[in-house]
């Protein structure tokens, strides 16, 4: 029974990815963001789940991506994108804007 758990656990091992995935839960669409943007509350959370994305992306790939730019103006490159792409939203601008810069 040991050896079973054991063969599982390696299995289990040498079968994950090495890129992270993720799930996005709520996401929020271009157009919705560009009105939040309007509002100071929403555009600081809106913000504030960008810069978590880049926390976490650096994190996961041992880079840290983005670390000599202003935050404001990740911001302003992922407004950009939403303005420019209707039909993506916040995760895509995110997205964009990460790999832009690596």
């Amino acid at each position: 029974m040991k050896q079973f758990f054991a063969l599982a656990i390696t299995g289990l091992l040498i079968g994950t990815p090495a890129h992270a995935q993720y799930t996005v839960k709520g996401s929020v669409e271009c157009p919705d963001i560009l009105k939040e943007d309007k509002h100071d509350q929403y555009r600081e959370y809106n913000k504030w789940w960008l810069l978590g994305y880049f926390t976490a992306r650096n994190y996961s790939d041992q880079l840290n991506i983005g670390h000599n730019i202003e935050d404001d103006s990740i911001y302003e490159m992922a407004l950009t994108f939403c303005r420019n792409n209707a039909g993506g939203d916040w995760d895509d601008a995110a997205i964009y804007v990460y790999d832009l810069l690596d």
